[in-house]
């Protein structure tokens, strides 16, 4: 039997609540605040092997992906249209015997241990997107402006 449950709240996220980065732009007369969140997202499976001879005991597997986003928000106003992912880490996945609530605990703090462990790289890709968002509110401010 097959119980797919996707968990997209554990209580790690309540760390993606912080900014990993946070820049001010101000471009033409208008200025902008993006700040970045490192965010982890993350499935559970959990598998009940069938044996003829024996019980069947479940397994939970689970995957992580570990996601850059960024947030725009121009005189305290959220900007939708700026705000994306960024960037995607490597997924990272395991499993444990047992059921999926079970190895709950053991899963979030692996994962806690990843994101901890790509923090550094996480505000290097925030940095990084600076010039990108420019290029982005460049684009728009030309498509807008009648000349």
């Amino acid at each position: 039997m097959f119980l797919i449950i996707a968990s997209q709240a554990l209580a790690i996220m309540a760390a993606a609540v912080t900014p990993v980065h946070s820049t001010e732009i101000s471009h033409g007369a208008q200025a902008y605040s993006a700040s970045y969140h490192a965010q982890p997202s993350v499935s559970l499976r959990e598998v009940e092997p069938r044996f003829a001879n024996r019980n069947a005991v479940p397994v939970c597997r689970w995957q992580a992906d570990l996601t850059v986003n960024r947030a725009v928000a121009a005189q305290g106003r959220a900007v939708p249209a700026f705000g994306k992912a960024i960037h995607r880490f490597t997924p990272v996945s395991g499993s444990y015997a047992g059921s999926c609530a079970a190895a709950r605990s053991q899963i979030n703090a692996e994962v806690a241990r990843y994101a901890q462990a790509k923090a550094a790289e996480a505000v290097a890709v925030a940095q990084q997107d600076r010039a990108v968002l420019v290029d982005e509110l460049d684009s728009v401010r030309a498509l807008t402006i009648q000349g």
